[in-house]
C-alpha cells in the first residue's frame, strides 16, 4: 500500500475540523505536489513552536551536562537571531523548503506579531532550561533515554498509530517519564488521549510492566507550567476505544478502505470563515478567480 492508514491525534483533529482539509493533508498530498507544498506551510504560532522543539532537540542531542547561564543565553540568541531570522528571509523569498502562511497568502504581519512569536521562543527556551525535567533527564544520562523526537508507531487492534514522542527517559527507581513540550497557552482537547497513547506505546515496547511505573509530563513552557498525568487501566481502555472509533469514522468515508483510497467528493468542505481564512488550502477551496467574479450582494 503506497499510502498506508496511520491514525494520529493530528489526523483526528484535522478530520473533525474539516473533512476536505483532511483529504488534502492525508490523501491528495501523497500525489499532488502543490497540495504537498501547501501542507508544509507554517504560521507564526506554529513556527515559534517548531523553533522551540528543534532547538531543544539539537541541544539535548549534543549535551551531557547542565548548561551555564551564558550557554543558555547563547542557545536562545542563536534560535532567534540566526534560525528565526534566516527562516523569515527564506519564507519572504518564496522558498519551497520553508514558507509561512502569512507570506503565501499575503497576510500583513505587524511588528507586534513578530514580537509575540519571538517572545514565545525566548520564554519557552528559558523555561526549558529552568525546568526540573531537564535536570532530571541529564542526571539520568543518555543511556537511559528511550526516545528523543522520534516518530514511533504501534498497533491498537487493526489500527496503526503514529506519534512523535518529544522525550522519554528512565529514572533510577525504575520508572519511565514521557515528556511533551508545549508552547501553546491552553490544553489541547485531546491531551488525555495523547498521554494515554504514549502509555500504550510504552507498554508495547516493554518499557514498563505496570501503569504505576509510568509518568507523563506536559511542559507548558511559555506559561512555566507543568502538568503530570496520572494513568490507570480505564484511561488506557478509553484511549483504545477512542482511537478505534475515530479510525472507523475516517475509514467509513473511503472509496476503498482496504487500499486506503479516497475520493475528494466524499469529503465535504465546511463553510466557517474563521477556520477557512487560516487554512493552508484555502486557495484550493476558494480560488481567487471565483472570488473576483462572484456577484456582489450590494
Amino acid at each position: 500500500m503506497e499510502n498506508p492508514f496511520r491514525w494520529s491525534i493530528s489526523r483526528h483533529d484535522s478530520f473533525v475540523t474539516c473533512q476536505r482539509r483532511y483529504y488534502y493533508s492525508y490523501y491528495a498530498a501523497s500525489f499532488d505536489s502543490e497540495v504537498r507544498r501547501l501542507k508544509r506551510l507554517s504560521a507564526l504560532p506554529l513556527w515559534a513552536g517548531s523553533v522551540v522543539h528543534e532547538t531543544i532537540e539539537a541541544f539535548l542531542r549534543e549535551r551531557r551536562l547542565p548548561p551555564t547561564v551564558t550557554e543558555q543565553e547563547a542557545v536562545i540568541r542563536s534560535a532567534v537571531h540566526e534560525k528565526m531570522a534566516a527562516e523569515w528571509r527564506e519564507s519572504e523569498g518564496g522558498s519551497l523548503r520553508f514558507r509561512l502562511f502569512e507570506h503565501e497568502y499575503e497576510v500583513p504581519v505587524e511588528a507586534e506579531d513578530k514580537k509575540i512569536a519571538v517572545g514565545i521562543v525566548i520564554r519557552s527556551l528559558r523555561q526549558f532550561f529552568r525546568a526540573e525535567t531537564l535536570a532530571e533527564a541529564l542526571a539520568a544520562g543518555h543511556a537511559r533515554w528511550r526516545s528523543l523526537e522520534d516518530l514511533v508507531s504501534f498497533q491498537v487492534g487493526d489500527v496503526g498509530v503514529l506519534m512523535r514522542m518529544d522525550l522519554a527517559y528512565g529514572t533510577s527507581d525504575g520508572r519511565v517519564v514521557i515528556v511533551d513540550w508545549k508552547t501553546g497557552r491552553s490544553e489541547g482537547r485531546n491531551n488525555a488521549i495523547q498521554v494515554a497513547a504514549y502509555a500504550l506505546y510504552a507498554f508495547e515496547k516493554g518499557w514498563v510492566r505496570d501503569v504505576s511505573q509510568l509518568r507523563t509530563r506536559l511542559e507548558y513552557l511559555a506559561l512555566a507550567r507543568t502538568i503530570e498525568r496520572e494513568l490507570d487501566q480505564p484511561a488506557l481502555d478509553r484511549a483504545r476505544d477512542f482511537i478505534a472509533k475515530s479510525a472507523a469514522d475516517m475509514r467509513a468515508l473511503l472509496a476503498d478502505p482496504a487500499a486506503n483510497r479516497a475520493r475528494i467528493e466524499d469529503f465535504s468542505r465546511i463553510d466557517r470563515p474563521q477556520v477557512c481564512r487560516r487554512c493552508n488550502y484555502r486557495r484550493l477551496c476558494f480560488p481567487r478567480h471565483e472570488i473576483e467574479t462572484a456577484p456582489l450582494p450590494f
